[in-house]
């Protein structure tokens, strides 16, 4: 079968004028949903596909089907290859279904395309574990895909427009193909989500593991070994999560929320050694990053006990904390 490219696409609002719809609110079983790898969080399952996860909705021409079209549905959380054994202990917690394809650019994704394995993993995990970012916006247009499906609703005329009208709002929206073959299409709402508490600290972990960065900033100094260092600790996401970024200011209890002027993404950062050294680290000590970003985290909190004792401020010490910074985040191979 011929690979479809996925994209991580970005999602906007549409004009409240349009026709919303209505999510069903039926509830799945999850007796049938085995966990082989239980060493994962489910909270840091959620927390990681808020950063990192896509629901996709594909609709192409197939006239071996009786609407000429074939519907599809996609979950997938890609990572970098780096994260390749990460991706395995997803895949081992959903119960080793769908399959870990190799994408573009050092990219690694988890893809679930199976129809009933969807309905029977992916759903009752993100219905018990809900998502918290704009992101829950596009899983409910899936879900809601997902039992219009599951009716075959897909194979009727009406319940096929019904789908390409949700597919309209879901991810960039329609091809020039789709818009074409079906002129009557209404985009229905995509719903602003407001509750967005975190739900539990692996749901943090799981989303800094995707969102984060651990850095080391050095600066030239006045001090006898000559360059001044910093520990930052940020998460990144697109503004239209600006709230829920800012929410971590009063979750941790320190940092800030900065938007550099005309980006689409704001940040949330600490960059107070205090804070860093006694909130942030002991945090992710207790709520362990996984993957790669984990050996940043490490670097990360070696530094901090090299600043806590005052070895920056010797040419040993401030010469190794380069060291350290250097295989750090990118420079690691």
């Amino acid at each position: 079968m011929k690979q479809i490219k996925i994209l991580q696409f970005k999602n906007y609002f549409l004009a409240s004028t349009f026709p919303s719809i209505k999510f069903t609110t039926r509830k799945f079983t999850t007796s049938s949903f085995k966990m082989i790898n239980k060493s994962i969080n489910p909270f840091f399952i959620t927390g990681l596909t808020d950063g990192e996860g896509s629901f996709v909705s594909i609709i192409r021409m197939n006239s071996s089907y009786r609407m000429g079209w074939r519907v599809e549905i996609l979950f997938q959380i890609g990572l970098h290859q780096k994260d390749l054994e990460l991706l395995k202990s997803i895949q081992a917690y959903f119960g080793g279904i769908g399959s870990i394809v190799k994408a573009d650019k050092g990219m690694y994704a988890l893809r679930v395309t199976s129809f009933k394995e969807i309905l029977a993993y992916i759903i009752p995990h993100f219905d018990k574990y809900p998502l918290i970012t704009q992101k829950k916006a596009d899983y409910l247009l899936f879900k809601d895909i997902a039992l219009m499906m599951e009716k075959g609703e897909h194979l009727k005329k009406e319940g096929l427009q019904s789908i390409v009208n949700i597919r309209a709002t879901l991810n960039i929206g329609l091809s020039e193909v789709l818009k074409s073959a079906f002129p009557d299409t209404i985009p229905v709402v995509r719903f602003l989500i407001s509750k967005q508490e975190i739900p539990h600290p692996e749901w943090m972990a799981g989303f800094v593991t995707g969102e984060g960065t651990f850095f080391v900033k050095i600066n030239k100094s006045r001090n006898k070994a000559g360059v001044g260092i910093q520990l930052v600790f940020q998460v990144a996401q697109h503004v239209r999560d600006t709230e829920l970024l800012k929410s971590f200011v009063s979750y941790f209890k320190c940092g800030q929320y900065v938007r550099p002027t005309q980006e689409k993404w704001g940040y949330f950062q600490c960059t107070r050694f205090l804070d860093n050294y006694d909130i942030i680290k002991e945090f992710f000590i207790n709520h362990p990053i996984q993957g790669s970003k984990a050996k940043d985290f490490s670097d990360w909190v070696e530094v901090a006990e090299m600043i806590k004792k005052g070895d920056h401020l010797t040419e040993e010490g401030s010469s190794k904390i380069v060291n350290i910074k250097a295989g750090m985040n990118t420079g690691r191979k």
